[in-house]
């Protein structure tokens, strides 16, 4: 039986396609990731409760939350980094045509997992057993303690969001995919968010907020303009 063949520009065209879908995949589920934390975060309603705090000042934060509001937003907000996850496994497999993309995008994955995990470990599970605390009367200086064990948890939490975004960068860089936004600026995200997520990992946290967006935006944006590409390979 005869072998069918497609002509080397009709799979072109047919790659192309398969990328724009990928392409946009990872742009959708980037936006579900914020646009769901978000909600959670404005759902959960608990006021900054940052490291050096008084204890009694700590106490009445969790003390006045509503334990049942945040249980569940803190829910939502961890099951939130399910479709980042998502994202990153599509995204490194669009990033792997080089060496050195595949490289780099594989350290982006395995820290895109310990990033994820990190979040499972210091975000839900503290925030809630100390809400549950305040409420049962458990001593301030206890709860203070918990508190700067979800607090020194963040920031870890944040330099590892760094490390990630600058081995994406990378990989983007070799792949020459997104290079402005994805690739320069994940090196730039990523290599001042290490250095200065010690000092101020509040504003590195935000700072990497807007450039996943953008990433996510443009994704999104790649994938339309790969379909442009094969509707105009096709009338050409």
């Amino acid at each position: 039986m005869a072998e069918t063949t497609i002509p080397a520009p009709f799979a072109d065209i047919h790659a192309a396609s398969s990328d724009s879908t990928r392409w946009r995949v990872v742009g959708a589920l980037g936006l579900s990731h914020v646009g769901v934390m978000l909600a959670a975060f404005a759902l959960e309603g608990v006021a900054s409760a940052e490291h050096g705090k008084p204890a009694s000042s700590v106490l009445h934060t969790y003390a006045s939350a509503s334990m049942t509001r945040v249980e569940l937003a803190s829910y939502v907000e961890a099951m939130a980094f399910l479709p980042l996850l998502a994202a990153l496994v599509v995204l490194v497999g669009l990033l792997s045509r080089t060496e050195t993309g595949r490289t780099a995008g594989q350290v982006a994955l395995g820290l895109g997992v310990a990033y994820v995990a990190s979040t499972f470990a210091v975000g839900f599970p503290p925030l809630t057993a100390a809400v549950y605390a305040a409420h049962h009367g458990v001593d301030a200086g206890t709860l203070a303690t918990v508190n700067d064990i979800r607090n020194y948890g963040f920031l870890l939490q944040v330099a590892l969001s760094a490390a990630l975004a600058l081995a994406l960068g990378v990989a983007a860089i070799a792949e020459r995919a997104l290079l402005r936004w994805l690739g320069w600026g994940g090196v730039g995200v990523g290599a001042l968010g290490i250095v200065a997520a010690p000092f101020a990992h509040n504003a590195v946290s935000m700072v990497w907020l807007v450039w996943w967006v953008g990433v996510s935006v443009l994704c999104l944006k790649g994938g339309a303009r790969l379909n442009r590409m094969r509707s105009m390979a096709r009338n050409g």
